[in-house]
């Protein structure tokens, strides 16, 4: 049986050369496996990327986040770059989820969807988790999700809704 292909985002402003006409592995945000039947898997980040320019989303939910800062209509796309993302979660010594306050007050779980926006955060360590894990991680009431801290686009996604893009009712 083949193995699964890659398929790679490379930062939008790599331009091949005669001396290097494949992107360097940090010029690579992350990629995506695809099995031999053609299905994708979830988007998993290149802990070395670093945009060429500050402004270049780290990963696609980057993009969508700083899309939605900007009032573009990509709304729609948020769901989907969640389900999609390979996240990390603000975990404490004892592996559980660090809760801390929002900009707003509300209590949060730091959440961040690249490598580049770990080290921008003091936390002890992350962990990494699909939208089910991080459904699973959050009590059943009351503390909500800030995706991307440190980011010009951070943003606050209550946990009814992260429940919801897991299939997971709230309270269970």
């Amino acid at each position: 049986m083949p193995d699964a292909e890659m398929l790679m985002l490379v930062d939008p402003d790599w331009k091949p050369s005669a001396d290097q006409p494949n992107p360097p592995r940090e010029a690579v945000s992350g990629a995506w496996t695809v099995s031999p039947q053609g299905v994708r898997g979830r988007f998993e980040p290149n802990p070395v990327y670093r945009p060429l320019r500050p402004e270049t989303p780290l990963d696609p939910l980057d993009a969508v986040l700083r899309g939605l800062s900007r009032t573009d209509p990509v709304s729609e796309l948020l769901a989907p770059a969640l389900r999609d993302a390979l996240l990390a979660i603000a975990v404490d010594e004892q592996d559980v989820a660090l809760v801390r306050r929002a900009p707003d007050g509300t209590p949060v779980v730091m959440v961040v969807s690249a490598y580049g926006h770990r080290e921008q955060l003091d936390v002890p360590a992350w962990r990494d988790v699909t939208v089910e894990e991080l459904a699973e991680a959050l009590p059943a009431k009351g503390i909500d999700v800030l995706v991307n801290p440190a980011s010009t686009a951070s943003i606050r996604i209550p946990a009814t809704v992260v429940f919801e893009l897991a299939g997971r009712a709230e309270g269970r």
